[in-house]
């Protein structure tokens, strides 16, 4: 299969390349710059086509032209998520794609509504429009949160506060969370793409593990030679339901990014985008789900 990455050079770009790859499909990428890539990946790709602008028609075709399915790992932005994303889909349309790998990997926004969570929108814009305009079916991933961004990739509050040996939390401290390694991801992705009927789009739901806050601090601890990690209390879930809708009374939506922790929290905490990781038992088979030991053991930088 020759495979469509579509910001091949992000976070889970470059995972899913790999996974595709030790597969033995054929991988293109399409983004600003390959020099981005890692090595071992930009030298085994079956072609890169370079675009500085996502939205481009003419670099879009080229990208799509031949490919069995494409694999959308663009930025998380809402503009990305719904103008480039639907650019994507239209070239894919003319090319006569049928295998397409939404933008995802996030917890279950199917059960929101528009508003619930303001990055989440954008997700159920794309959902919603491709659902009444395009002949593609797409698949959507659902993974929970994603460790590599959390500890690597996000300006936000780190989830280890490794200078006071504590980890901090908003709610009780025994909320289970889901968490999905990119690596796992990517070995989910390219199991989804791979599966029978994949054409006919739908979702998946799988994670690594799941924990509490006061897990993770124990296994850290353990992963660390035994280091004492003390779990500490920010908030209770109702007060940060409360300073949520205070903030969004007052700040201007284009603002978001200062307050979709709260969203994210508030939701989580109280269960209302969880779900049942039945596809890490359907491809139990073809993915080894890493542990929260094994990824902090494999991060000894974190």
């Amino acid at each position: 299969m020759l495979i469509l990455i579509a910001g091949i050079t992000g976070m889970c770009g470059q995972p899913c390349a790999r996974a595709a790859l030790a597969k033995g499909h054929q991988v293109r990428g399409v983004g600003r710059s390959p020099d981005k890539l890692d090595a071992d990946i930009g030298s085994k790709l079956e072609s890169f086509v370079t675009t500085p602008d996502m939205m481009d028609r003419t670099a879009l075709d080229k990208a799509v032209k031949g490919v069995d399915a494409i694999i959308c790992a663009l930025s998380y932005l809402p503009e990305v998520v719904v103008d480039v994303q639907l650019a994507l889909l239209r070239a894919a349309e003319r090319a006569g794609v049928k295998i397409f790998h939404g933008a995802s990997w996030n917890f279950d926004w199917t059960k929101l509504q528009l508003g619930d969570h303001e990055n989440y929108d954008a997700y159920l814009a794309f959902h919603r429009i491709a659902q009444l305009t395009s002949s593609i079916k797409p698949i959507y991933g659902f993974t929970g949160t994603i460790m590599e961004y959390i500890f690597f990739w996000t300006d936000r509050a780190k989830p280890l506060d490794k200078e006071t040996r504590t980890v901090p939390y908003i709610g009780t401290g025994d909320e289970r969370y889901i968490y999905t390694t990119v690596d796992d991801l990517a070995a989910y992705t390219v199991a989804a793409i791979e599966a029978p009927g994949a054409a006919q789009g739908g979702y998946y739901y799988v994670e690594s593990f799941r924990c509490t806050t006061r897990e993770l601090a124990q296994i850290y601890g353990q992963a660390r030679g035994d280091l004492e990690m003390k779990p500490r209390c920010e908030a209770s879930t109702e007060m940060a339901e409360e300073m949520l809708a205070e903030v969004r009374r007052t700040t201007d939506p284009l603002n978001w990014k200062e307050y979709i922790g709260l969203a994210y929290v508030t939701l989580m905490n109280r269960g209302k985008m969880d779900f049942e990781a039945v596809d890490s038992k359907r491809w139990a088979g073809q993915v080894k789900q890493t542990s929260l030991k094994e990824w902090f053991e494999q991060h000894p930088d974190v």
